[in-house]
């Protein structure tokens, strides 16, 4: 019975050893079969593209800001100020000094540059021969802050709107000024009022000038400046017939090619800009302190009229 006894509990150790030995090689080819599909999943013959590893973004690139060229102390103001833009903006942005608004109109249409400081007289040739968009005004003191025209007349005229104006003598300033030749022209043609339609255009060649014609009664409507009109019409010599719109004297722009995320990133760190003007050291340069958002419609309707004054109408 010993011997019995002795010899079934060896079967039944063996029997559970061949069943552990059993499972534990099932155990290793199942790892095995996921360790092969694992391999399989790579191909030896597929290369990394090297341009995955480092994509360029918008904020990578670098955005050309012109302005024109000052002095040492402007020049020094200019550097801060586009550093500012950098840092404020996190998109990385250079100074471009250049001579005139020409050559940056120029260099803008070209995306040599894709933004600019420019004056209004410059803005307007870019925009018609450019397509250059207007992004922020500078906000200056009231009293120098726009470029606007006055059409004024003597105290006793029989005028009482510009539309009265047809059949009477027109005096302008420099026929190359905006304020005293180009906006009071382009509010002429967008109220409709043909040239053909004064019994006269005469170009004094200044703002004295202009309002010595009038004075003189050898003018009956002279068009200046508002600033430059402003004593004579406080000292009742003349009064304000009406006056061009306003614009702004300096203007942020940039050009057709810019992502419209820039250009919205930018006048956003344009508008903080009186909040950091004094660390900046900018008191005393020509960068303007602040900036505000611009109404595009406007310049969209001076641009219009502006592209369609014929230059024969600017006199000989």
């Amino acid at each position: 019975m010993k011997k019995k006894h002795a010899f079934s509990h060896l079967v039944k150790v063996l029997k559970r050893g061949l069943q552990c030995f059993s499972l534990s090689a099932m155990l290793v080819l199942l790892s095995a079969c996921g360790s092969e599909e694992d391999i399989q999943q790579v191909s030896y013959d597929e290369r990394i593209d090297l341009n995955l590893l480092h994509q360029p973004t918008d904020r990578e690139s670098i955005y050309s800001f012109a302005m024109l060229k000052g002095s040492e102390q402007d020049s020094k103001a200019q550097q801060a100020f586009v550093r500012y833009l950098s840092r404020a903006s996190g998109y990385s942005f250079k100074l471009v000094n250049l001579d005139n608004g020409a050559q940056i109109a120029e260099q803008l249409g070209d995306d040599e540059v894709q933004f600019a400081l420019l004056g209004i007289a410059s803005l307007l040739s870019s925009i018609t021969e450019y397509g250059v968009q207007p992004i922020a005004k500078a906000v200056v003191p009231r009293q120098t802050a726009d470029v606007q025209a006055h059409f004024v007349v003597l105290s006793n005229s029989p005028l009482s709107t510009l539309g009265d104006i047809k059949g009477y003598v027109l005096a302008l300033g420099d026929k190359s000024s905006l304020s005293s030749a180009v906006l009071p022209l382009t509010t002429l043609a967008s109220r409709g009022i043909p040239l053909s339609a004064l019994a006269q255009l005469s170009y004094t060649g200044s703002n004295q000038q202009c309002i010595s014609a009038l004075l003189s009664r050898a003018a009956d409507v002279c068009a200046v400046p508002a600033g430059f009109a402003k004593s004579y019409v406080d000292n009742h010599q003349v009064r304000i017939l009406e006056a061009s719109d306003s614009y702004p004297s300096n203007t942020v722009v940039t050009n057709l090619y810019t992502e419209d995320e820039v250009q919205k990133k930018l006048l956003q760190t344009l508008e903080n800009l009186p909040q950091v003007y004094k660390q900046l050291s900018l008191n005393g340069s020509r960068v303007p302190r602040e900036f505000s958002a611009i109404n595009k419609r406007q310049f969209s309707k001076l641009s219009e009229t502006f592209s369609g004054l014929r230059i024969s109408e600017l006199g000989p």
